[in-house]
């Protein structure tokens, strides 16, 4: 009878423990760190075996830049459950943003070999084997990231930002077009496009991207900026002059650039002076 007690009370308390740890959910959703870690830290209390609790526990210190606590809640999260791919991936992640890079690839591999099915965790791997240099891992784990989700252009795009690093200009080019088809209003993937094709000297290529760019982001400066110049370097000076006025006013930084394309397209001598209002204007 006694034991029969003893099971109903543990059970209680479990129960319990769920519910601190939904209402620390809701408190960490609401930007209410305080007291998503005094929830918590009572579910904690209540079921010191639930995984769940110490990661939402580690979670919310993380989130308090109280990146010593937040280890801990980690560390006790894995000595509950040490083949949780969650904990390990926290654990890493924590551990990357304290520069223990070593480690943090330690953690993030086994977090991919407890659930290898999580593309995102790949992708992170391969971030961190980025940082460590090893670019022939981080390519493989890229790979595996997009054949387990095809349809997300982020790893894509990290694809080909790995392929841009190494010089790899047609592997790039294929990478971030592909990104683009997954998402197609994502202008800083078509803004990469534009530019390993003007590396691959296709600037009629490089203009229609360009031009979609700006139809996504109408408001940017930058993407209107570069359409200006190439438009200008293609010898479109009329177009090109109309971007570079509709970027807007310009500082200094811009004023050194838009002389030093004026000059290469003719437009400005050395010595001339280069009128700016609100806008570019063109020498006569």
């Amino acid at each position: 009878m006694a034991t029969a007690r003893g099971h109903d009370r543990e059970k209680t308390r479990r129960r319990l423990s769920r519910r601190y740890c939904d209402a620390g959910d809701v408190q960490a959703l609401q930007d209410d760190v305080g007291g998503a870690i005094s929830s918590y830290e009572r579910a904690v209390q209540l079921d010191e075996s639930s995984t769940r609790a110490h990661l939402g526990l580690g979670d919310t210190y993380a989130l308090a830049d109280r990146d010593d606590k937040a280890y801990d809640a980690y560390r006790r999260a894995l000595a509950a459950d040490p083949d949780n791919a969650d904990a390990h991936f926290c654990m890493g992640d924590l551990l990357a943003r304290s520069a223990r890079l070593t480690d943090a690839i330690s953690e993030m591999e086994l977090a991919v070999q407890c659930d290898p099915d999580r593309p995102y965790y790949c992708y992170r791997l391969a971030e961190l084997y980025v940082q460590a240099g090893d670019e022939e891992m981080a390519e493989e784990l890229l790979l595996c990231a997009i054949a387990l989700d095809p349809e997300e252009g982020l790893y894509r795009y990290k694809l080909g930002e790995l392929h841009y690093r190494a010089g790899a200009w047609l592997s790039a080019a294929e990478a971030y077009l592909a990104a683009t088809r997954c998402s197609p209003l994502d202008d800083f993937y078509h803004v990469r496009l534009a530019s390993v094709l003007i590396r691959l000297d296709r600037r009629g290529a490089a203009l229609r991207v360009l031009r979609r760019t700006v139809r996504i982001a109408p408001d940017n400066r930058a993407y209107r900026y570069l359409l200006g110049e190439l438009l200008i370097l293609t010898g479109d000076l009329k177009a090109g002059s109309g971007e570079l006025r509709r970027a807007g006013r310009l500082d200094d930084y811009d004023r050194d650039y838009v002389r030093r394309i004026k000059r290469r397209a003719g437009q400005l001598r050395d010595g001339e002076k280069l009128v700016l209002v609100s806008a570019v204007e063109v020498p006569a």
